[in-house]
């Protein structure tokens, strides 16, 4: 699969609230093109297009970390518009499978005709909970079952849509190929951090890093909003030893001060490797600063 430049500048937007509201329309929409991967800076991306080259919807499927789950998006004028920055949404991938936890997602628009953004946030392929608390990882899978996922439906109270996205095996196996080859340039080797018998631990739940009294005065006056994904590297004593924003809203602010605020008070039990011995390796997760 070839490069591409990626979407919207990596999501980096600024959210807005859309005016407006459709009634419901199912809708079907088989792909455009093909499977795009791109490497990005700190992740890796798959996406592509679906419906007509006048109505299109584009799926984005960013990863962030080996085995993690899929942050999904969907940009396109035939989301249609949403009267709020917050929606209730399920994302689940099939056919066959139980449906996806209702969970909420961010609405907004991209570029100069503002054309509606959604970020549904992470998923798993077969729609289940995280495998442990608040664990970005994603259930261990095979390629088979990969190959058996062909569709993503995406249920709102103002949208009902289905992306035929064909069997993910392939796909997916591109994607952890970028992955490894993404670790080499944390200066880790992949095959050690897959092959961890622990990974960093968060000595206190990672909900106690930050607080309310952290929100930028400024910021919160005007009531804006950020998420920001970041990835922590966990030296072998526990200690963070660098802070990288992998995907993030266009809020500078926000980006310095989550990474500031989590080198201060962020502290895990390390890594073991296979034999038990302790580790560097990395933590990922993402945060969100709602004003309101």
């Amino acid at each position: 699969m070839k490069s591409i430049r990626r979407y919207c500048t990596g999501l980096l937007i600024a959210l807005a609230l859309l005016p407006g509201a459709a009634r419901a329309a199912d809708k079907v929409l088989e792909p455009l093109d093909k499977w795009v991967l791109n490497y990005a800076d700190d992740s890796c991306r798959l996406a592509r297009s679906f419906g007509t080259k006048d109505a299109k919807v584009v799926l984005v499927m960013d990863q962030f970390m080996p085995a993690g789950m899929l942050d999904l998006s969907l940009i396109g004028k035939p989301l249609g518009r949403f009267s709020d920055n917050r929606v209730s949404l399920t994302a689940t991938f099939g056919p066959g499978l139980p449906p996806g936890e209702s969970r909420e997602a961010i609405t907004g628009t991209v570029g100069p005709d503002r054309t509606t953004i959604l970020m549904i946030g992470p998923r798993d392929l077969f729609n289940r909970n995280a495998v442990k608390g608040d664990s970005d990882e994603l259930f261990p899978t095979t390629t088979e079952q990969e190959a058996a996922v062909t569709e993503l439906r995406i249920a709102a109270p103002t949208l009902r849509l289905t992306l035929r996205t064909g069997p993910m095996a392939q796909p997916l196996a591109a994607m952890r190929t970028c992955i490894s080859d993404l670790v080499k340039t944390w200066g880790l080797d992949p095959v050690q951090q897959e092959t961890l018998s622990r990974r960093p631990v968060p000595t206190l739940s990672p909900g106690k890093w930050l607080y309310s009294a952290d929100y930028p005065k400024s910021a919160l006056a005007m009531g804006a909003s950020a998420i920001i994904r970041f990835r922590i590297m966990v030296g072998a004593d526990g200690l963070p030893t660098k802070c990288a924003v992998q995907q993030a809203t266009l809020s500078p602010d926000f980006i310095k001060l989550t990474c500031e605020l989590l080198m201060r008070r962020a502290r895990f039990i390390p890594a073991l490797d296979r034999d038990g011995k302790p580790v560097a390796s990395f933590y990922t997760n993402s945060v969100r600063w709602l004003a309101g």
